[in-house]
């Protein structure tokens, strides 16, 4: 069994079955962009952080691609908390602020300022639930159990096929997948519908979430480009494929293709 832990670009273990790291080897490698080995465990850049394992280097490479998920999904969560929580925390801190000022000069007011902060809570309560299922679906109810009750909204049209059967491997992907397509679509498409259809094909099952938003040239740069590059880096790790089909004015289709396992 290969033993592995990826770390981050300053050395700080992000995942891992074995915490015995050299960090100076570590750092050296990330500091010179290439493998740097010492006894039995060698260490390999990654896109902002490394990898390291006890194995040999051809068996390490095949680690590198779930190192660069690992750490963007770090960099992600990051982001969300910073973008949803702490803003939120930080509003609700200045409203009490404001709240408190206005019982001893204005008490007509501060009830207005109370409300807000209601509001401001909810609506953080909402970002943090909407974090969490992001983090980790429902294994036990099943992908499209999971689809049905996560994307159960206005807007978006879900056509799943109770026949697909697949490993709980493949239910983790697809759902990552999906996840990240319905972001991409929700922040860049502009998209009045988005439809996401799950089927059996063999013995793949195809996931597709295709939006009738402004679309991209997908061979140019666009935002979103590292999450479609995560999607396929996801797909291709079970032996699947993912395809974006779009053009600007033409919306855009995500497929992906995985053997049911």
């Amino acid at each position: 069994m290969n033993q592995a832990f990826v770390l981050d670009s300053r050395g700080s273990l992000v995942a891992g079955a074995d915490d015995r790291v050299d960090r100076a080897v570590a750092l050296r490698a990330m500091a010179s962009g290439r493998p740097a080995r010492k006894r039995r465990v060698t260490y390999l850049p990654v896109t902002g952080g490394l990898l390291g394992a006890r194995s040999r280097l051809g068996v390490l490479r095949r680690f590198a691609p779930l190192a660069e998920l690992v750490l963007a999904e770090r960099a992600r969560l990051a982001r969300d908390l910073h973008d949803s929580v702490v803003q939120t925390l930080y509003g609700i801190s200045l409203g009490a602020d404001t709240a408190a000022e206005l019982l001893h000069g204005n008490p007509a007011h501060a009830g207005e300022s109370l409300a807000w902060i209601k509001e401001t809570a909810t609506a953080g309560l909402s970002d943090i639930r909407g974090i969490i299922l992001r983090l980790r679906s429902d294994a036990d109810a099943g992908l499209i159990a999971t689809l049905r009750n996560a994307f159960n909204t206005p807007g978006l049209h879900l056509e799943l096929d109770a026949d697909a059967v697949m490993s709980p491997p493949v239910e983790e992907a697809l759902y990552r997948i999906a996840l990240e397509a319905l972001g991409n679509a929700a922040r860049h498409a502009e998209a009045a519908r988005v439809t996401v259809r799950l089927a059996a094909e063999g013995r793949r099952v195809v996931l597709e979430v295709a939006d009738n938003g402004v679309g991209f040239v997908p061979s140019a740069a666009f935002p979103g480009r590292l999450g479609l590059r995560s999607m396929r880096e996801r797909a291709e790790l079970l032996g699947g494929t993912l395809d974006i089909r779009s053009a600007p004015g033409a919306g855009t289709v995500v497929r992906a293709a995985l053997p049911a396992g």
